[in-house]
Order: C-alpha cells, then sequence, then structure tokens
C-alpha cells in the first residue's frame, strides 16, 4: 500500500507514470501551449493490415476533437469527438460536419476508441480506423496529402452527446499532414552511426508572412575525402520556433565556391542567383511541418561524399510567420546520418519533370490546366539495367497554383502491342506546396527497360489576372518529381517540353500572334494581352510534339515524340464492392441492423 501511494503522489507530481506513446512513431504538434495550449497528434500505421492508430495527447479538460476534411474547412469533415468525464468514463464517437454546425454522430461507428483517460491536466484518447471505411460519411485515408483539422474545449465537457452550438471550441485549427508517408517498420540504428547538421546560425527571421530563405554549405572534410552512407536525416528546429519552420529542403549545389557560403538571405532577391539557381539541382533531403525523420529501407543507403562529389549543398527555409512578429532568433536546420559502411543497395534520385522554361505556360483564370512532363521508352531501355529499377519514395514539387501530380506508368503489352497504362507510382490531388516532403510509397514499384513515365501537374489560377510561366520563382512555376530508388544507375535527369516550333505555332494563330511572335522569339510579356481558350490551349499542348531529354550510363538522348496512345487505361479497383450495409472490420453495428433494431422497439413499444 506504501509503495502504491508514493506511485499515485509521483504521477501527481508529474516525475512519473506519464502515459507511452512508444508505440506511435509518427508525431507531430498541431497547437502550441503559447497558442491557447499544447495538441500533439501520435499515429502509426499498418499497410498490410490498412489500419492507421492515432493518439492525441491535449492540455485541456474539455472535449476534444479530431478531424479530416476536404479542404481544411469544417463543411464536409470527418472527424471524432472525445472527453473523459469526472467520474473517468470516456466517451467518444465517429461523427460527420455536413456543414459549420455541431458534427453528428454517424450510425456507423468506423473510429473505435482503444483508451481514455486525463493526466496531470491532459486529455488522452487513443483510436484506430481502417484506411477505407466505405462509410459516405468517412473521408479515405490514403497517401494524399491529409487536411487534419483540430478542436478542443479547455475546461469544458459537452452536457449530452449530442452536441449543440453552446459546447462550441475554445480553440480549432488545421494541418496538411502526409499520414501514411513514412516508414513504420524502420531498423535499428547502426552502430556507427554518426550525424552533420546543416544548419543556419542565429538569423533573424523576417518580419514577413512567408520567407523562403537560401544558405549554401560547403560539406565538412570527413565528408569530401570518404564516402558516406546516408541512412536517415530529419529536422534540427530551434526550440521555441516549431511553429515558424515551415519546410526544409537540401539540394547538391554546383556552379558555387566559398565565397557563396555562409548564412545566405532570402531565395528571391537576398543570394547570388548562383545560389539561387542551386533550386533547381539534386534534391537529396526533404522534410516539412508534421514531418517526421525519412529512414531509407534496412537494405538501402544514399551515398554521399567522397571523390567526384559536389562539395556544397544549398538548404531553402520555410519560414511561417503570419503574425509578424519581430527579433525571432533561429538557428534551424537538417541533420543528416551516416554510416561508413556501405548498404546491399546504394540509393539513387532521378530528377524528372518539365524543363524549367518559360514556355511552360499557364493561362489565367483556368479553374485546371494540366502540364505533362514524359520519361520516353528510349531512356529507360537505354539506362536501366535489365532488372529495371526499384522506386520507394518520391518526392512531387510544383509551385503555388499547383494543387496536384500523377506520376503515371506505362509498360507495352507485348501480345497487343499497345501501351498498358499500370498503377500510379505516385499521386497526390490533394497537394499542399506548403507542405513538401519525401515519403515512401505503399509498396515498391518496378520500373523497367522500356517503360514510359509520365508526369502530370494540375494547375489552378482562378483569380489569377497574369499568365504563369515556368521558371525559378515561386511566383513561376515548376513540374517536377524525384525519384528515390535503388540500385542506383548512372540516371541523373529527365525532362521535357512542348517543341518550340508548335508553341510558336499555336501563338502565331492568335489575334495577337503578330504582336507575341518574332521569327523564333517570343516576347512572353505580351502574353498578359492574350483573350485565352484554355480549353483549346491545353488540347494544343497535349497533342504537340514534345522534346524530350535524358542523361544517364553515358547517354545523353533527345528525341522528339508525343505521348503515346494508351490501349489499356488503369482501373483503380473497387474496395467498396460489398454493400454498403455491411460491417467494416471491428465495426460496431450494420446500418441495416440499426434501423431494424428501431423497427423492433417500435413495434414493442406499440404492442406494449
Amino acid at each position: 500500500k506504501a509503495v502504491a501511494q508514493i506511485l499515485l503522489l509521483a504521477c501527481a507530481l508529474s516525475v512519473g507514470c506519464a502515459h507511452d506513446f512508444s508505440s506511435y512513431p509518427f508525431k507531430a504538434t498541431l497547437n502550441t501551449a503559447e497558442n491557447g495550449g499544447l495538441y500533439e497528434l501520435y499515429w502509426n500505421f499498418d499497410n498490410v493490415k490498412e489500419t492507421i492508430s492515432f493518439a492525441v495527447r491535449v492540455n485541456a479538460t474539455g472535449w476534444v476533437g479530431l478531424g479530416l476534411s476536404p479542404n481544411g474547412q469544417m463543411p464536409n469533415s470527418d472527424v471524432v469527438i472525445g472527453w473523459v468525464t469526472d467520474g473517468g468514463e470516456t466517451v467518444f464517437h465517429d461523427r460527420f460536419a455536413g456543414g459549420r454546425e455541431p458534427p453528428t454522430i454517424d450510425e456507423q461507428q468506423d473510429w473505435m476508441l482503444k483508451g481514455g483517460e486525463e493526466e496531470n491536466g491532459f486529455t488522452i484518447l487513443e483510436f484506430s480506423r481502417k484506411y477505407v471505411t466505405c462509410d459516405e460519411y468517412d473521408l479515405p485515408i490514403t497517401t494524399e496529402t491529409a487536411r487534419v483539422i483540430w478542436s478542443f474545449h479547455a475546461t469544458t465537457d459537452p452536457a449530452s452527446e449530442v452536441l449543440t452550438f453552446a459546447d462550441r471550441h475554445s480553440h480549432k485549427g488545421a494541418l496538411s499532414l502526409n499520414l501514411l508517408g513514412g516508414l513504420p517498420d524502420a531498423a535499428p540504428d547502426p552502430q556507427d552511426l554518426d550525424y552533420y547538421d546543416i544548419t543556419v546560425d542565429a538569423i533573424i527571421i523576417p518580419e514577413n508572412d512567408t520567407t523562403y530563405w537560401c544558405a549554401a554549405f560547403r560539406l565538412p572534410e570527413n565528408i569530401r575525402d570518404q564516402t558516406r552512407y546516408i541512412t536517415k536525416f530529419g529536422p534540427v528546429v530551434t526550440e521555441g520556433n516549431e511553429a515558424h519552420v515551415h519546410h526544409l529542403l537540401i539540394y547538391l549545389c554546383e556552379g558555387v565556391n566559398d565565397t557563396h557560403v555562409g548564412n545566405g538571405g532570402e531565395c528571391e532577391d537576398g543570394v547570388p542567383e548562383a545560389v539561387s539557381a542551386c533550386r533547381s539541382g539534386i534534391l537529396v533531403a526533404a522534410w516539412a511541418v508534421g514531418g517526421e525523420v525519412f529512414v531509407y529501407p534496412d537494405n538501402v543507403a544514399y551515398p554521399f561524399g567522397g571523390e567526384g562529389f559536389t562539395q556544397y549543398v544549398l538548404m531553402e527555409l520555410h519560414y511561417d510567420n503570419p503574425a509578424m512578429i519581430s527579433g525571432t532568433v533561429d538557428s534551424s536546420g537538417m541533420r543528416m546520418y551516416y554510416t561508413s559502411t556501405a548498404r546491399e543497395y546504394d540509393a539513387g534520385i532521378l530528377t524528372f519533370g518539365h524543363d524549367i522554361t518559360p514556355d511552360q505556360i499557364i493561362p489565367p483564370n483556368a479553374k485546371s490546366f494540366t502540364t505533362t512532363a514524359i520519361l520516353t521508352g528510349e531512356c529507360t531501355e537505354a539506362i536501366l539495367p535489365e532488372d529495371g529499377i526499384r522506386v520507394f519514395g518520391n518526392f512531387l514539387h510544383t509551385h503555388v497554383v499547383g494543387h496536384g501530380l500523377t506520376v503515371q506508368h506505362f509498360r507495352k503489352n507485348p501480345e497487343c502491342d499497345v501501351y498498358e497504362e499500370l498503377e500510379p507510382i505516385d499521386r497526390n490531388l490533394q497537394y499542399d506546396f506548403n507542405y513538401q516532403q519525401i515519403t515512401h510509397l505503399k509498396r515498391e514499384v518496378v520500373i523497367k527497360p522500356g517503360d514510359v513515365v509520365q508526369l502530370k501537374c494540375f494547375y489552378g489560377t482562378e483569380g489569377v489576372d497574369g499568365v504563369t510561366l515556368g521558371g525559378l520563382s515561386t511566383r513561376n512555376e515548376m513540374c517536377f518529381t524525384f525519384l528515390v530508388y535503388y540500385p542506383a544507375v548512372d540516371f541523373q535527369i529527365a525532362i521535357s517540353r512542348i517543341e518550340s516550333s508548335a508553341l510558336r505555332d499555336y501563338l502565331k494563330s492568335l489575334p495577337s500572334g503578330d504582336q507575341i511572335v518574332n521569327g523564333t522569339e517570343i516576347d512572353y510579356s505580351k502574353l498578359n494581352t492574350v483573350d485565352w481558350d484554355v480549353d483549346k490551349f491545353q488540347e494544343t499542348v497535349d497533342e504537340s510534339m514534345q522534346g524530350a531529354f535524358c542523361r544517364g550510363e553515358g547517354n545523353a538522348i533527345y528525341r522528339v515524340t508525343k505521348f503515346p496512345e494508351i490501349g489499356c487505361p488503369y482501373i483503380a479497383p473497387d474496395q467498396c464492392t460489398t454493400e454498403a450495409t455491411e460491417a467494416t472490420e471491428g465495426g460496431v453495428v450494420l446500418r441495416a441492423s440499426v434501423a431494424l433494431l428501431l423497427l423492433l422497439s417500435l413495434l414493442a413499444a406499440t404492442l406494449g
């Protein structure tokens, strides 16, 4: 009894008995203590069982809510709300919100409570769900960027399970997260693991809503002199600046020297052009808010440094400062973990996308416009090994008007000599420019010699008055993906673009074409005078000849080609082929059973 009393006292003093979150390898801070109350989200997932488990820890003794939203807003969101009563009972329900109104309890309870408690002023809830529930009021959990919404009341529980506007939150927010982008079963660290920090040194975060900061670094001597093998990388964020550091990108940086090395400046106009140009180089590491350490599979590592390797890297930091706070000192950056021991496979990173050129034209006021890049079969046939390469990770990249990307995969069917579309290598139609991260694919994808890969980037320019052109600035656009694969081969880049003559011919056909095109030159400033027929221009871009270039294994291949005709398009399997009235695994009741029970209850009452 005395030992029990000591343990209870220790818990009360917060020196022991803290809740164990070790089974959750992923964590995001949704709200900070400075903003009214700490809200931490933990999760883990199982791609075999296709289930995801969550835990929330919130500095509140009232109700706590978490949900998935189509766009970060409440309408049409899929939410759970729970609380711990004064008597220690946990109340928890799967709900949905049809509008800006208190969420209604869903008849089909697919979010399953594992446990709940209050601990030293914090509410802790643990729960799980299938990726796909086949419930019309649930949103599927996929590899695409999720818009996670959260809310809580700091002190008050609802009066009943039926919520009203009187139960309104005291705090709320939304955050983009890649819930299924990590590696849940990462191997233990090797014994000789070391690390190298790429960080800025006590810079002052500008008093701007958004800042992109670029700094160049020379690799340390021990890495320049000997090849090391990166096994993982992750953020080093200055304590207290978690709300400001939004994403970190590390690129290999050619064309710079020691004079460019230092704390850097704003990417657009605060650093030399040679430094900012490195943002079109080879991406080595990427992290965004909510992300954790990216871990390579236990049989793969990325070779870094040594003879012949570039000596410089560029780090881009995205700072978020909506309150325009002044004087915030930051020394954040990326930590690169490495070993001196090679693994079974070296990882490679293939840069693939649309050429960075103003010939990538996105018309204004377009609800949707697509840019497509092609990796031709001639390239994969000439460069890839006989068994192909195995893609296990990817990084998708556009700028601010991009809202979705798909990496398509085609293979020629020898029986009918047409291209068959395979399952997409990667897809994110919920892309968020402010949340960029290398993610693990759900399963490895083999690209074989002769395969064709296409990258489609989807843009929306409603409310944008002028044309958006391809370029390095965030005010311009890009369309890129960085495929992380093994075994590494000499395959650095594959880019394509519409043939210049085809673009000129279309522009010359416009009423003001003579003012836009002069010989072989295009006056891009005149494009803002065009009354764009978006559908016609999209058709022209899609059906014109494309100039496709790739480089690797001593080959530099250029082909003028069209996008391939697809004989067999990919059709995603329907995961909800059974009747909607069937219970999901671990579910509570069938919808039909609910109706039947209600009917029987009414009948019994009538017969009374």
